[in-house]
Parts: C-alpha cells; sequence; structure tokens
C-alpha cells in the first residue's frame, strides 16, 4: 500500500556572508534560525590600501543559497563589497539574495541646480549590476530607504532584479526585468 504522506521538501538552508559592520546583526539573525548557516570573508587590505579579500569555503557554495549582509555606512566601505557582492553570484549558487539594512545615499541629496549629481541614482545602478547567480537574477532587500523609491526603480530599468523595499513602515516588491 502507497503511502498518503507527501514528502515536504527541505527548508532551504542560507549561507550568510557579513561585512564586517554587520557582524553583530548577522549573528543575531543567525541565533533566530536553524536555517542560516554563517560564513566567513577575509577582509585585508594591500600595502596601497586596495582590498585584499578572500571568500572562505567558495568550492562549497555550488548550488547552495547564499545571502550577503551589507553595510554602506561608509564610503570607503562599498568598493570592498561590492567586490564580493559581485564575486558571490559567479560561484555557481543556486540563488544570491543583498541585504541591504540602509541605503546611505539620498540622506542629504538635493537636485536643485545643474550639474549636481544624484550619488543615489549611481549607486542604485552599481547594484542593479550584481551578475546573475545560477538560480536567476539577485533578490535586493532594503530597509530605510528614505523614499528613493523612485530613484532605485529608475535606476534598477534594464537590468533583471527583484527589490524588497522597506520605507515609512511599509514594504513594497519591485521586479525588474
Amino acid at each position: 500500500m502507497a503511502s498518503s504522506a507527501v514528502a515536504k521538501s527541505p527548508k532551504k538552508s542560507v549561507n550568510l556572508f557579513y561585512s564586517l559592520d554587520s557582524q553583530d546583526l548577522a549573528l543575531k539573525v543567525a541565533a533566530h534560525s536553524t536555517d542560516i548557516t554563517l560564513q566567513n570573508i577575509r577582509w585585508r587590505s594591500f600595502a596601497d590600501g586596495f582590498p585584499n579579500l578572500f571568500i572562505n569555503n567558495a568550492e562549497e557554495l555550488r548550488g547552495e543559497h547564499v545571502a550577503f549582509l551589507a553595510s554602506f555606512s561608509s564610503p570607503a566601505q562599498v568598493f570592498e563589497q561590492l567586490s564580493v557582492i559581485y564575486a558571490l553570484p559567479r560561484l555557481f549558487v543556486a540563488s544570491f539574495t543583498l541585504v541591504l539594512p540602509f541605503f546611505p545615499t539620498g540622506s542629504f541629496e538635493r537636485m536643485e541646480e545643474e550639474g549636481d549629481v544624484a550619488t543615489a541614482f549611481t549607486l542604485a545602478r552599481m547594484l542593479s549590476n550584481i551578475p546573475v547567480s545560477r538560480g536567476g537574477p539577485t533578490s535586493l532587500v532594503i530597509y530605510d530607504i528614505h523614499a528613493l523609491q523612485v530613484c532605485v526603480f529608475n535606476a534598477l530599468k534594464g537590468s533583471t532584479m527583484t527589490a524588497y523595499v522597506v520605507c515609512n513602515s511599509r514594504s513594497i516588491w519591485i521586479t525588474v526585468k
């Protein structure tokens, strides 16, 4: 007699990488779930100050779900984190999610006269160029975006990305294809 029980698909386990500034938050997130495995990156610098980065266990990430908890609180950290963010999806991961708790640019940015440069738009365009993982486009989760949904949406046009945006306690999904 065949079993009528339907086999449950295994719950998705996520390998969570994080920036140095996000370590405390990553530890708290991982403490709340047995489905999150914290992973490490060696954050070093060459003598000239440029990043010398190494993704630990890179060969074991193939086919795995990967997330990166970023912190763009300092402009000096953006380049090194973008380097890792661009590298992770290329490791043949099943899916890649970028979590950005705070969208830093645009807080004081005002386009008041010709020649003002919209740095929020520039950062959004950088994020829209994250490589596609084996499982498809990057999922981007942004909290506290300072009402820049329109800027982010316009910058993501032409990319293949799904973004989850939380602003003023309201959340929206933006899917751009």
